[in-house]
């Protein structure tokens, strides 16, 4: 286990490197010219962003607590000893270049110096040690560090593959680090708000370069030769007992090890994986060997990898694309802070498309200098350390073979998530998610601070800038397997199979946050088996040996904070109670919930979480992977009539007042927590259909994706996602002693301290109630007022009913909303402000009231030239706002607005529901 003792706050990012956006994240991204030359590399990143980097950690132990299994110190000393040999490194002592001799002192020093580094914070670095990687390897800094990050980790695995085969665990070469030429444009099937750059270098499968080129599609590759022809040339004894075995024509066989070195990775001994009194005299025995240049010759699984990583010099670039990115690099000449920056924004990219993640990794590159960053939902880490000392040195080689050899559960990726192949059409510009055009790259190397003249001096644009490949191969998520001893409810047994397994049709939602909640949702299917699967075959005449599968159901996936109210007091063990006594009605809860591990036990493995680093003011808040299952349900954005829209917004005002009798408020109330009663599946004949699965083995096997029992509502809808749900408080606002709210602030009477609510704002901000911007402490009232803004907003939001596709992918909704409204997501703006903002907007109907009829979308609109409201949907808003608020006349344009704080939910759900049913046949 880490000792949480290590943990320091890092030093704070200088913000002239940033770029803030206060753009609000709800509304389409416009096109943008100002971005110009002048400002290609500077980052753009959101005020959470910002507060991310600056309340990281520093963890010196990060190198070794993220691949110390795939390579240990005292391998990473044998390599580096090798690396002396051959010329790879030099070392001096006191300025004077060592002799053969004391290379093993040396190396022992440097793996010691490694070692403390992860056991304690004070670290004995002798600066007297001065190490140098070979000039050839050059400075390794921007694009560059491809070339340093490649070398260095192929020439370990060759030094590896002949002085200590046992500690390579039966590893070969899947990663591979390579440059692509768009530099100036996102990398393609990136998130609508990409950075204008690529990153300097990306980590790709090593299944994305080949030997043998498809015929049909020559241009869609590139030439990219790996490191093996540089090692060759330029330390020829490293390369020279490969050189012996791949110029006698090995005979092409399965490059995975066999016999005692194959297969899993090898679970490293303490004795093994930290430098104890042996190391010493096992490096002088290894130097003895290399003098005499006795090594044995490496195994043939070493030199088959070695041979097929040299075969495979073409990049197929229909793969590079940011769903197959292991993990992005930026490299800066000395600004070691602004490679930080530039990489969390890419490694943000590689969140939004690669929902499997469990953390993300970023490399970091200076002349003097490597970094490690890793990001999980609980916060961001880094380890920055010298290429010049001892313990940099160790760490490098470990870092750079380690991410070569490592998994992809090393890297990140979610051991409950296994993936299928994809594909993707190409589009004539990559940028065409975002729709904006760019300059194209000056030849000025003054205009390019992160491209050397070299490399375009001479160079043809299809050399810099190759057309894009007809369409992209990437991996998505196919299955979702959840251990049965992990599941949380229900609490009887559901099932005496060890595993659930279910297979994902689409995704439904992405949040795409590198930290927090991290929410993805799935539309999927559960694997049936036994008793079950032999009723489906029986009832839809289902061949018995096919795989069946049962849905739609909706997997969510979200990691939560485990201080919440929600997580404390196990709010939906408390709703299912009041469900299954018959209080809860109108809202969908889970079925099945599974809790996978604290984010501090499954990835940091801290000893204590709870203590709080002595050299940090922030706290580390941990959170728990929880998975829930429940009916895969429309939502509020696929109604299909008026009438049923409205019947879905009584449906969650009923549900708040179920929500109050069982003690609870939602406090998330926004449009995508509304879901619709009704399955109207849009072929309500078809009660299966057959798909063809992966099932891990590269073949499709046909499988049945049956139909289950329905899950309805008593209205045509109602709420879902308690995440954010908790128990009413004791204390909140009275109508007896109003809160006046005018243009000019709160007015309200002193409390004193001792009666003050600390509240912590929840829920999503266009949707936040005045009161909560406001700092009060959430209420009943305040899921009402958020009700109200959903009606509101959707008159902005929703055009034309959705088309029927139920269970299928939804419409993409873009929201188009006017200038007043934007600013109620504005991030830049405090929450208090925020707060002032919206009511000052609906203190005079010229602002709210015009401002609808002016941008409200044709659906509402009597006459959408004259812009005149529907009738019905005028009525029913007015009658909304009457209900929830007291309106005082100010002046001839303004009210001053009271919030009836004791209104009842269902007083407020029957007000709109008799509405509803007077215009109901125009509705329908």
């Amino acid at each position: 286990m880490r000792n949480v003792s290590l943990v320091e706050q890092a030093y704070e990012i200088d913000p002239n490197a940033l770029v803030i956006l206060t753009e609000p994240n709800y509304t389409r991204k416009p096109s943008d010219n100002s971005r110009s030359e002048s400002n290609f590399g500077l980052v753009e990143v959101d005020e959470s962003m910002c507060n991310l980097l600056n309340s990281r950690w520093l963890n010196p132990d990060l190198v070794d607590h993220v691949l110390g299994d795939v390579v240990s110190v005292p391998l990473a000393a044998r390599i580096t000893l090798s690396f002396l040999y051959c010329g790879v490194l030099t070392v001096k002592l006191n300025g004077e270049k060592l002799n053969r001799d004391q290379w093993p002192r040396a190396c022992n020093h440097a793996a010691s110096c490694a070692s403390l580094s992860s056991t304690t914070d004070s670290i004995p670095e002798n600066m007297d040690y001065v190490w140098t990687w070979a000039k050839e390897l050059g400075t390794g800094t921007g694009r560059n560090a491809e070339n340093f990050f490649s070398a260095v980790g192929m020439a370990a695995y060759l030094a590896a593959g002949v002085t200590d085969q046992e500690h390579l665990s039966g590893r070969t070469p899947t990663v591979r680090f390579t440059t692509v030429s768009r530099r100036r444009v996102p990398l393609p099937l990136h998130s609508p708000n990409a950075q204008n750059f690529q990153p300097d270098f990306i980590a790709l499968p090593s299944s994305a370069f080949i030997s043998d080129r498809d015929e049909t599609r020559m241009n869609e590759y590139q030439e990219k030769p790996s490191a093996l022809g540089f090692i060759e040339t330029h330390f020829p004894s490293l390369f020279e007992p490969y050189s012996r075995l791949l110029s006698a024509a090995l005979a092409p066989t399965d490059s995975e090890p066999s016999g005692s070195y194959a297969a899993q990775p090898r679970s490293t001994h303490l004795n093994d994986a930290h430098p104890g009194p042996q190391l010493l005299s096992k490096l002088e025995e290894l130097s003895t060997q290399l003098k005499m240049n006795q090594l044995p010759a490496p195994p043939a699984w070493v030199s088959n990898a070695v041979e097929k990583h040299r075969e495979s010099r073409f990049l197929d670039m229909s793969r590079v694309c940011f769903p197959n990115v292991l993990l992005p690099g930026e490299g800066e000449r000395t600004r070691m802070k602004v490679a930080m920056i530039r990489c969390s924004a890419q490694m943000y990219q590689q969140r939004c498309t690669q929902p499997w993640l469990r953390f993300s990794l970023g490399l970091m590159a200076t002349k003097d200098e490597l970094g490690l960053l890793r990001v999980d939902a609980t916060g961001m880490e880094d380890c920055v350390f010298r290429k010049d000392t001892g313990r940099g040195v160790i760490e490098a080689i470990r870092l750079l073979l380690g991410i070569m050899l490592a998994t992809d559960q090393e890297l990140g990726h979610h051991p409950a998530f296994s993936l299928r192949d994809a594909e993707a059409l190409s589009v004539p510009e990559l940028d065409a998610t975002t729709g904006e055009k760019r300059p194209a790259p000056s030849t000025n190397s003054d205009d390019q601070p992160d491209f050397k003249k070299a490399r375009t001096d001479g160079a043809s644009p299809s050399t810099r800038d190759p057309p894009p490949p007809a369409k992209y191969r990437f991996r998505e998520v196919n299955f979702v397997t959840l251990e049965n001893s992990k599941r949380h409810l229900p609490e009887s047994s559901v099932s005496t199979d060890t595993h659930t397994r279910y297979y994902t049709k689409y995704l439904l939602e992405h949040q795409g946050s590198l930290v927090g909640r991290c929410t993805r949702i799935w539309c999927a299917y559960k694997e049936v088996s036994g008793s079950e699967k032999e009723s489906l075959a029986s009832v839809h005449k289902i061949d018995p040996d096919m795989p069946i599968f049962i849905g739609p159901y909706a997997l969510k996936f979200y990691c939560a904070d485990i201080k919440s109210e929600a997580y404390v007091k196990d709010i939906l063990r408390v709703a299912q109670k009041a469900q299954d006594e018959g209080i809860i009605k109108h809202v969908l809860l889970p079925t099945d919930v599974w809790y996978l591990g604290k984010i501090s036990d499954v990835v940091r493995k801290l000893k204590n979480v709870a203590t709080k680093p002595e050299n940090t003011v922030l706290e580390i808040k941990d959170r728990e992977e929880i998975v829930t299952i429940s009916a895969f349900k429309r939502t509020l954005a696929q109604f299909e009539t008026g009438y049923e829209f409205y019947g879905a917004i009584v449906g969650v005002l009923k549900a708040i007042g179920e929500l109050q009798d069982a003690g609870l408020i939602h406090r998330d109330i926004s449009m995508g927590n509304i879901i619709l009663s009704d399955e109207n599946y849009a072929n309500p004949e078809k009660k299966r259909d057959h798909v063809h699965i992966d099932f891990g083995d590269g073949k499709s096997i046909e499988a049945a994706l049956v139909r289950r029992q329905p899950a309805p509502m008593p209205s045509s809808g109602g709420l879902h996602d308690l995440d954010m749900t908790a128990f009413i408080p004791e204390s909140v606002p009275k109508l007896a002693n109003p809160v006046l709210r005018t243009s000019r602030g709160v007015q309200m009477a002193p409390k004193k301290s001792s009666e003050r609510n600390i509240n912590i704002p929840a829920g999503t901000t266009p949707f936040m109630s005045i009161p909560v911007l406001l700092g009060m402490q959430h209420s009943v009232y305040d899921d009402l007022q958020s009700t109200f803004f959903v009606l509101y907003l959707s008159i902005l939001t929703y055009d034309t009913p959705a088309p029927n596709c139920y269970p299928e992918a939804p419409r993409t909704t873009f929201q188009h909303w006017p200038k007043q409204v934007q600013e109620w997501a504005n991030d830049s703006v405090s929450l208090q402000q925020l707060g002032i903002q919206k009511e000052r907007f609906f203190e005079s109907e010229a602002d709210w009231l015009v401002c609808l009829i002016d941008n409200g979308l044709k659906f509402w609109l009597a006459d959408p030239v004259d812009r005149t409201l529907d009738e019905c949907h005028g009525a029913a808003l007015l009658e909304f706002q009457q209900a929830i608020w007291t309106k005082v006349p100010k002046s001839t344009s303004r009210m001053v607005l009271f919030e009836k704080l004791e209104v009842k939910p269902r007083e407020v759900a029957a007000a709109l529901e008799k509405v509803v049913e007077i215009y109901k046949d125009r509705l329908s």
